[in-house]
């Protein structure tokens, strides 16, 4: 460690500026040492805030995503529901259907039925 670093303080470390350690005789060397240094962390801090900003995100997006896919199944066994029902009033309904039982000649009246 050299004296400069045993006798400046860490907040004199901090100074980006181009002045030198008030006190020591820190060399240009030095100086310019403590400088990229200083600049670096300062650099580090920057990228760990930015990663931490994407995580946050990445989470917010995933909640909101993981609520847009519970509520779509809850639409799917809605519908999937819904579909059991109204084949069940369908298979109810056919065997006393009148249209379905008819002589009707004409398709195109009728395009669905294939009994007719």
């Amino acid at each position: 460690m050299s004296d400069c670093d045993s006798s400046c303080t860490s907040q004199q470390k901090s100074i980006v500026s181009n002045q030198l350690c008030e006190g020591c005789e820190c060399s240009e060397d030095e100086g310019r040492r403590l400088k990229r240094r200083e600049k670096n962390r300062v650099a580090a801090q920057k990228s760990r805030k930015r990663q931490t900003q994407r995580a946050d995100l990445l989470h917010e997006t995933c909640e909101l995503l993981e609520q847009r896919n519970r509520k779509l199944r809850r639409e799917v066994d809605s519908l999937s529901e819904e579909q059991h029902l109204l084949t069940e009033v369908l298979r109810a309904h056919e065997p006393l259907c009148p249209i379905m039982h008819c002589s009707c000649t004409s398709s195109r009246l009728l395009p669905r039925l294939e009994k007719c």
